[in-house]
Parts: C-alpha cells; sequence; structure tokens
C-alpha cells in the first residue's frame, strides 16, 4: 500500500499511540487474566477478601458480546459494593452497585454495538457497550469485625453471576464468534512499532464511533485498523523511522501529562466525559486502570 508522507506517519502515529495506550494496557489485563491465566470469558474470579472502593478489584471476568449480551446478576444487600462494566479502551459503559443502582438485588443486561433486540421481562437495567470485548470489575466495601468474616463474604459474593442471555432465557446458544488469534503479550510492545499491530488487531472488536472517525480513518491510511494484518516488517525504513519518532513524541507528551495531571476525576469516567480527551484516558490508564471515579460508589 502507498503510505502518506512521512511527517503524516509520525503526527498520526503520535496521536494514534496516545489513543490506543489505554487499548494496550487493557489488554495486557485481559491477556493475563482471561487468555493467559486460563480463566476465559464469561467467568467471575473473586479474591478472598474485599479491598474496598480504594483498593485493587475484588471481582473481575471479561465478556465477549460478539454472538450475544450477557446478563449480570446482582444480590439485593446493604453492604456496600459496585460492579463497574467498562469498553476495552477503558472508558465506563455504567456501574450496578449500592452508589448507583442502590442495594436492591436485580439482573442487568450488558449489550454490544447495534444490538437491537428486545430487553427481556424482570431485567432492571441496560448497559450498552461500544466495543464486543468488556471487562466487569467489582469491589465490595469491607465491614470489621464481623464474626466470621471470610465466611460471610464467601456467602455475599454467591449471590452474583454473569450467564449469556440466551441462558437466561433458557433458549439454545446462539453460534459462537470466532476464537481470536491472541497476539502474545510483550512488554516492548508499548515502546515499538509492534504496539500498532496489536492496536491493528484490538480494534476489530471496537467499532468506529463518531468522535474517532477522523483518526480512525488516518490509522487505516497506515494499515491499522482495516483487515487486523498490519505487519511492521512490510513497512520500508523511512515509514518505520516515522513510526518511531512518532511513538518517542508520545512518550513525551504523556510523560509531561502525568507531571501535570489534575485531580483523579478528569481522568477516569464515561466515554462522555473523557470521549474528548484520549490523552486524559491514557494518563489514567497509566497512573491508575480501572481505578474508580467517586460517583460510582458513593
Amino acid at each position: 500500500m502507498a503510505f502518506p508522507p512521512v511527517e503524516e506517519i509520525r503526527r498520526t502515529a503520535a496521536e494514534g499511540w496516545i489513543w490506543g495506550y489505554a487499548l494496550l494496557e487493557n489488554y495486557h489485563v485481559l491477556y493475563r487474566q482471561a487468555v493467559e491465566g486460563g480463566v476465559g470469558f464469561g467467568v467471575f474470579h473473586h479474591e478472598t477478601a474485599p479491598s474496598g472502593p480504594d483498593g485493587p478489584p475484588s471481582a473481575w471476568a471479561w465478556l465477549d458480546l460478539r454472538a450475544e449480551p450477557w446478563v449480570l446478576t446482582v444480590p439485593a444487600t446493604e453492604r456496600g459494593y459496585v460492579v463497574a462494566v467498562h469498553d476495552l479502551d477503558t472508558s465506563y459503559v455504567g456501574f450496578v452497585g449500592s452508589g448507583s443502582t442502590g442495594g436492591e438485588g436485580g439482573h442487568h443486561l450488558i449489550t454490544g454495538p447495534g444490538w437491537q433486540g428486545r430487553v427481556p421481562d424482570g431485567v432492571t437495567g441496560v448497559l450498552r457497550a461500544d466495543t464486543t470485548l468488556v471487562g466487569l470489575t467489582g469491589r465490595t466495601q469491607p465491614v470489621g469485625g464481623e464474626d466470621g468474616a471470610e465466611a460471610v463474604y464467601t456467602a455475599f459474593r454467591r449471590g452474583f453471576r454473569i450467564r449469556p442471555l440466551s441462558d437466561y432465557l433458557g433458549r439454545g446458544t446462539p453460534e459462537p464468534a470466532p476464537e481470536p488469534a491472541w497476539p502474545i503479550w510483550r512488554e516492548e510492545a508499548m515502546d515499538t512499532v509492534e504496539f500498532f499491530a496489536v492496536l491493528d488487531f484490538l480494534l476489530g472488536f471496537c467499532p468506529v464511533l463518531p468522535l474517532e472517525a477522523v483518526l480512525r480513518e488516518r490509522l487505516a491510511a497506515l494499515g491499522v485498523g482495516t483487515e487486523g494484518e498490519f505487519e511492521p516488517g512490510d513497512l520500508t525504513a523511512g515509514a518505520e523511522q516515522a513510526f518511531e519518532h512518532g511513538i518517542a513524541d508520545a512518550h513525551q507528551r504523556l510523560a509531561a501529562a502525568k507531571s501535570a495531571r489534575g485531580p483523579d476525576s478528569l481522568l477516569f469516567g464515561t466515554r462522555a466525559e473523557l470521549a474528548e480527551n484520549p490523552l486524559a484516558r491514557a494518563v489514567g490508564a497509566s497512573v491508575g486502570l480501572h481505578t474508580l471515579p467517586s460517583y460510582a460508589w458513593f
């Protein structure tokens, strides 16, 4: 393919690296937990003890929404908790918990991009994702001094469940989506042109959104986000160098933004809150991936 001038490659590579940074950091976690770790998709993993709103997640899961939506079931409880659903680029889709939906139990439908099906009776709420792979992170308020704390927490977490919509409805399962050829995670990919090979793969799960259309078109002109076959080894020496310079530019921008960063409220939130500031999303992914915005808990 014919590439744009090297100056344009460098500029697009820099902007694309910033925009895609959170995607790759999130994929790192997905790969470690669901792929390399063998847990797979559609399985809630619980830690042995809760850590509260400021600690790491005490539960997590990954969902593949390509074939059908999933249903998150939560228990009725007076205990503080939140389950956050995030898109592949870490933008929050929504929150289910004591601070957002109250302490009542219920069933919450999580749908992928463009899903137009009928919301079943009995569903409490709908969370509509913009990517076909999403992550769930759960946090639970520790209760100090309770007798048999571990047993109480074990019983509490049994009230949480995720299942495909077909299972919730008691119907036959749809044709499964093809198993992706997951790129092996290599830390050095964040600093090399390999970054764009991984990004190219991940964009297959990220339909183009209006606010991102111009950048996605420019990335496509570099072969990123088209057929999932971007190959750094096919670049000319000049194009490869332009990519490398763009990556270096982006590293400098991210470092400067981290040094001058404002409050967490500007770094973590929904797509509506952060979509026009991919640099803030990158800073958030760098300093505290999956950190909750305060309003999600309180």
